[in-house]
């Protein structure tokens, strides 16, 4: 059949029969019963329901003090990185993957934090380091390396008014080989032997400035009007202190104290001024011969040396020096050494302790022990965090703040997992507390939740004196 000419098709289109077929066809009686006003009514409902729902979900997702951070996540993470890091993602690999997770939440807008009311803030506002902070607590090193999540990590809780970045060297290097990390979950603690592994003082301090030079655009200011102001902590936060951890690379050897010396002062000169703090680690136990830097000699060498690189750093607000020293150098005679070297050179501070290797028998002591818990224990070298390390910390709180008086902060670390820790710490003598072991099983709200319990300890105690 031959196809219509336009003006055929336009006179078919004006004819009774095809324009009938152009009228509206009657509603259905399923679309005449959707637009009804109850069924309106009901499909507004659930939509808002829906929309509700995905809030309340965005909230839960987002709120550290959800039970989804205190219990989900931490035990999801377990599960998944089960392995040994070698043959399959283990306790390592959790550990980059947290990371960057906590990372990637915060560029795209929608960062991990404490929602609500913080109510313990007034009650924990504190002094370290001639600074204003929020509260005592901070995170140890070793948490964030690298300088990865800075922004990220202060973003979790007001509660966190220091965070130790590193240890970092002055070269790159790897650390030690993998399996490096083991798991005690019955215990809640860890066993590391990173060895130091650091992306380098040069790729740190590129990150440090970026942070600066963000800053800078975000306020209207230049670089060097950040770094001159007297009122901008190193932390670009009010309340909180950026600590840098540094440490010697693997391959200077402990017995050459100018070539030791250099290692930290370069570390100083290239970082010194993005840190508010800054860390010397003499006392990690899995780089070779790091603690014999403990002795008097070498010690007071190499303090003398970082605090003098610290007061030529070209920032208005010079960093403080502290030293983190080992929890077993504990004898009273190297007690009193250490203690020496830091008044001789002029040191603000010690951060009581670093990770021991010793085996308190209580790693192993609950029945419910699985027996490859019991294997790492025997078998794996490292340093031992977690809760079995508090009564020596307390004991080495108290013998340091004994031999430096009130003039040095004295901060704690190590075996911390509740806000009564915490307290225990602080009447022992400590002006602050870190922890990283237990945020890890925890979960990322830990720090809000012993805050809080800090805080209830803290008025306990002043109703008592009452």
């Amino acid at each position: 059949m031959p196809l219509l000419r336009p003006a055929t098709a336009l006179r078919a289109l004006r004819s009774p029969s095809i324009a009938a077929s152009t009228q509206q066809r009657p509603i259905s009686s399923k679309a005449a019963a959707l637009a009804s006003p109850t069924n309106r009514l009901r499909n507004g409902l659930y939509g808002t329901l829906l929309l509700g729902l995905l809030g309340f979900g965005y909230i839960e997702a987002t709120d550290t003090r959800s039970s989804i951070h205190t219990y989900t996540v931490p035990t999801l993470l377990r599960y998944i990185f089960s392995g040994d890091d070698v043959s399959r993602p283990g306790p390592e690999a959790a550990h980059v993957f947290g990371l960057r997770a906590l990372n990637l939440a915060h560029a795209l807008g929608v960062p991990l934090r404490e929602r609500g009311d913080h109510p313990y803030l007034p009650h924990l506002r504190s002094e370290l380091f001639g600074l204003d902070v929020n509260t005592p607590l901070g995170i140890s090193a070793g948490l964030d390396k690298h300088a990865d999540a800075i922004d990220a990590l202060f973003e979790l809780s007001p509660s966190i008014a220091l965070l130790e970045v590193g240890c970092v060297t002055p070269k790159p290097q790897d650390g030690n080989e993998r399996p490096r990390l083991f798991r005690l979950p019955i215990s809640k603690s860890f066993i590391n032997r990173y060895g130091f592994n650091s992306i380098g003082a040069d790729a740190v301090a590129r990150r440090l400035r970026e942070r600066v030079r963000r800053y800078a655009r975000e306020h209207g200011m230049t670089e060097e009007e950040v770094l001159n102001s007297l009122e901008i902590p190193a932390s670009l936060r009010p309340g909180r202190i950026l600590a840098v951890q540094i440490g010697k690379n693997k391959t200077t050897p402990e017995t050459d104290i100018e070539a030791v010396k250099r290692d930290y002062v370069e570390c100083v000169q290239k970082l010194g001024k993005y840190a508010d703090v800054i860390v010397v680690n003499v006392s990690s136990p899995n780089t070779p011969g790091l603690r014999s830097l403990q002795a008097a000699k070498p010690l007071t060498e190499l303090l003398g040396s970082v605090v003098k690189a610290a007061e030529q750093v070209e920032r208005a607000r010079k960093p403080k020096v502290v030293v983190k020293v080992s929890p077993d150098s504990d004898s009273r005679d190297q007690i009193r050494d250490i203690c020496q070297a830091v008044k001789n050179a002029g040191l603000k501070g010690v951060i009581v302790a670093n990770t021991t290797v010793t085996r308190p028998p209580e790693l192993t002591a609950s029945p419910q022990t699985s027996e490859e818990e019991k294997r790492i224990v025997a078998r794996e070298a490292g340093g031992l965090s977690g809760p079995a390390l508090l009564p020596r910390t307390l004991r080495l709180v108290r013998e340091y703040r004994n031999q430096l008086g009130r003039d040095i902060e004295v901060i704690a670390s190590g075996g911390v997992s509740s806000g009564k820790d915490a307290m225990d710490c602080v009447k022992q003598g400590a002006s602050g507390v870190m922890g990283y072991t237990g945020m890890v099983y925890g979960g990322v709200g830990w720090f809000g939740r012993v805050a809080q319990e800090l805080a209830e300890e803290a008025e306990k105690l002043r109703s008592r004196r009452r």
